[in-house]
């Protein structure tokens, strides 16, 4: 009975985490479970805008393994893009802008199967997901909505 409760407690601000997440996305559902709990994975879809967006919370559970979080936005881009191809393509004000910002909350964007994903897997001693704020992934959200409306226009 012990160990479950430190399991709890250490997991207790990832239980926030996700749940808040979806909050700023339309028609969110949250994909949770005993099972997920145990191996650490949580997921959520919902719509911002037109857009589809799913979240895949991923949490530490091994010596050497590290906690992630995706989350992705359907893209009108056919092929795959690493982050460097998604730079040289984006040239607008606002794309340019936008790129600044998911750059100053440490998420790395890919492109694939239709997908602008933004990973955040933080490095060193931090307490992985940490304390939800809204304030910061909602301007996540936004910057990469401006990002697939900019490779969009690129075409």
């Amino acid at each position: 009975m012990l160990v479950v409760a430190a399991v709890v407690a250490l997991n207790a601000p990832s239980a926030t985490f996700l749940p808040g997440l979806a909050r700023l996305l339309a028609k969110p559902r949250v994909e949770a479970g005993p099972l997920r709990y145990l191996w650490g994975q949580t997921s959520a879809t919902g719509r911002l805008g037109d857009r589809d967006v799913t979240i895949r919370l991923q949490l530490k559970r091994s010596r050497y393994g590290q906690g992630y979080l995706v989350v992705a936005m359907r893209a009108g881009v056919g092929e795959t893009l690493n982050a460097t191809a998604i730079d040289a393509r984006v040239h607008d004000d606002a794309g340019r802008r936008a790129l600044f910002t998911l750059a100053t909350r440490d998420v790395m964007l890919s492109v694939e199967d239709g997908w602008l994903a933004a990973r955040w897997q933080p490095q060193g001693f931090v307490i992985f997901p940490g304390r939800f704020s809204a304030e910061h992934w909602r301007s996540v959200l936004d910057a990469m909505q401006r990002v697939a409306e900019s490779l969009e226009r690129a075409g």
